[in-house]
């Protein structure tokens, strides 16, 4: 996993932050969100949906989960939890979009629905422009195979792929197949909803939808524990843990630099990528160079961590001296490249313009202010 996708912006602009200020202004008085349920359908007794929404709390403080990697540290949030058990038919797909419509506002959506086929936990995040219903809802509709819409797929608003870098206590996975029955399609409605131009709650609430596993496979204690968690993660700013390699050769310094096709193509970077859960930095670097280079390096202690902001993420970036193992960096082998084009060692004076990626410039300010490339040579 390359650092694509990961780093836009040095500063971010206050204008995209817009949605998580507003959960900021309200971090001494109270959130509002609302949970979701279904009521049994088909041959089923019990909804483990329903058992979920009625066993949480009415309120609950959370504290930011990304404490240990923030640069400024944030103040527990109350959130009020509002809940509904919807009908499975047409009415209760349309529901919660309907209220969104009359003007209600919640600071984050979380629909919970049953999947007899999950093993675990799936949080969906794609709602499908399609109802094809294997069985008739509880109001005895069947629609064999049509569109929502006709105005295709919608997207999760909540940033789902940046909560897998932060260990959970329950495991789950990422889905983009949340069905064709009343779970998709009550997603879809009120993501579109919440998505219209019309909107008067705006696309940047989050809202998703869990699938949980049935009441057989799952306990509803394990479910009420995960939304909790979930609805903690809802309210704060992701922060992405990232480890840049710093190579140094005397007075230079490595750089890399993306291939043209790739996200943030031909941009310059000091290569590395997203921590993945359970690793530490060194562990996370010298994979990483492994992956993008096929080199071997031995990582030493982190230099100092980076700070900026995406629209929706924050990023901490660690920067790791690694020296090569194996051989020094041979600039025309790029046959196990996976992610570069181009690698070049920079004199620490070179001023001349170079197109960065993210906040890796600040990386030079730091060695240039320090001197760390004389301390280190």
């Amino acid at each position: 996993m390359t650092r694509a996708g990961v780093l836009h912006l040095s500063i971010c602009p206050l204008f995209l932050m817009s949605r998580y200020q507003k959960l900021v202004n309200l971090r001494m008085s109270m959130a509002r969100v609302l949970v979701t349920g279904f009521e049994p359908f088909g041959s089923h007794e019990r909804n483990i949906s329903q058992d979920v929404v009625e066993s949480l709390p009415k309120q609950l403080e959370c504290i930011d989960p990304w404490q240990d990697l923030r640069q400024h540290s944030e103040v527990p949030i109350n959130i009020q939890i509002e809940t509904k058990v919807l009908s499975v038919d047409a009415t209760g797909s349309v529901e919660i979009a309907h209220r969104l419509l009359n003007g209600e506002h919640w600071d984050a959506i979380l629909h919970i629905g049953q999947c007899d086929s999950c093993s675990i936990p799936r949080f969906e995040t794609r709602a499908q422009d399609r109802l094809a219903m294997r069985i008739p809802d509880n109001d005895g509709r069947r629609i064999v195979d049509s569109p929502l819409t006709g105005n295709g797929d919608v997207w999760s608003s909540a940033p789902l792929k940046a909560w897998q870098n932060i260990d959970w206590k329950a495991e789950w996975e990422l889905s983009e197949d949340a069905g064709t029955f009343l779970c998709n399609e009550t997603m879809y409605r009120t993501l579109s909803t919440l998505q219209s131009p019309d909107s008067q709650s705006g696309s940047s609430i989050p809202c998703f939808f869990l699938h949980l596993p049935g009441p057989d496979q799952y306990s509803v204690e394990d479910g009420t524990a995960l939304v909790e968690d979930i609805l903690e993660r809802m309210m704060y700013r992701p922060v992405l843990n990232v480890v840049c390699a710093l190579i140094t050769n005397e007075d230079s310094y490595l750089v890399a630099q993306r291939i043209p096709d790739a996200v943030h193509g031909a941009k310059w970077e000091f290569p590395g990528g997203k921590v993945e859960p359970g690793e530490s930095k060194q562990t996370a670097i010298v994979r990483e160079i492994g992956e993008e280079f096929g080199w071997i390096v031995e990582a030493h202690q982190s230099i100092g961590t980076f700070f900026h902001s995406l629209s929706h993420t924050d990023i901490a970036l660690h920067a790791i001296p690694c020296t090569r193992v194996d051989t020094s960096p041979v600039f025309e082998d790029s046959q196990h490249w996976t992610s570069h084009q181009s690698i070049q060692w920079r004199n620490i004076l070179d001023d001349s313009p170079l197109d960065w990626l993210g906040n890796d410039e600040a990386i030079v300010a730091w060695m240039r202010k320090t001197g760390y490339l004389v301390k280190s040579t």
